[in-house]
């Protein structure tokens, strides 16, 4: 993640955002454990220095438990790989609230989505060689996951080569997707506790994906993400 402070970028981001009705998290660390609570974005005005967002259910009870004593909310941004703190302006109801815009921001700068590692072990299932496979998953974001295996694990699957249906199993949750691989790379000796010998490591990128399938996915990478900040922050 890189922090960089509010500008035209963000603006576009926030813009976007709005466009696409994409999801805000807000989050608090209560006794080590991360509560959340699943806002949409509802308007963003420069000029008011306000972003307005409301509860994607009515009543949610989990806002009331992420407003922390300073009025200060943690935001992250999935579809964007975004995060900053931001103070309350307002709570308009049992739905609505304002906050003011953040001075700063962190983004995961290395591409549109954060890869993250998944904290117990995740699978994918999937046609190859003339067989079915099933292998864990090395690391998974919004736009897609990589699997990393041995060098004596003879399986090749050349960039651009397009799988019509892989089942991702997460958290006894079966995903069925349309998926393509963008990338393989080698890994050399000893990168790896898992892999002392060096393999390989192969990325995809989902084509097709069900729209609860993919609020799921959007819920999953949120709570890990969060989960992986505060050990940080510990």
């Amino acid at each position: 993640m890189k922090d960089q402070k509010r500008g035209k970028e963000f603006d576009r981001m926030m813009v976007e955002s709005v466009r696409s009705s994409y999801s805000f998290f807000a989050w608090q660390s209560i006794g080590g454990a991360v509560e959340k609570c699943e806002l949409r974005v509802k308007a963003y005005r420069k000029d008011y220095n306000e972003i307005e967002l409301e509860t994607r259910i009515e009543k949610d009870p989990s806002l009331a438990k992420v407003i922390s004593g300073t009025r200060v909310l943690n935001i992250y941004v999935p579809e964007l790989s975004v995060s900053f703190s931001a103070e309350l302006k307002v709570v308009a109801g049992e739905q609505k609230l304002k906050i003011y815009l953040p001075m700063e921001y962190s983004f995961y700068e290395r591409r549109k989505h954060e890869r993250l590692q998944p904290e117990k072990a995740c699978y994918v299932s999937f046609e190859a060689n003339r067989g079915l496979m099933k292998r864990a998953i090395f690391d998974i974001s919004l736009g897609g996951f990589a699997i990393v295996l041995p060098k004596s694990d003879k399986v090749t699957v050349a960039k651009g080569k397009e799988f019509p249906i892989m089942v991702l199993d997460i958290y006894e949750r079966k995903i069925k997707v349309k998926a393509e691989c963008t990338n393989s790379l080698s890994i050399d000796r000893f990168k790896l506790d898992t892999l002392p010998y060096g393999g390989y490591k192969i990325a995809f990128r989902f084509i097709e994906i069900s729209a609860s399938d993919r609020e799921f996915l959007i819920d999953f990478v949120t709570h890990q993400s969060l989960k992986q900040r505060l050990k940080k922050v510990d």
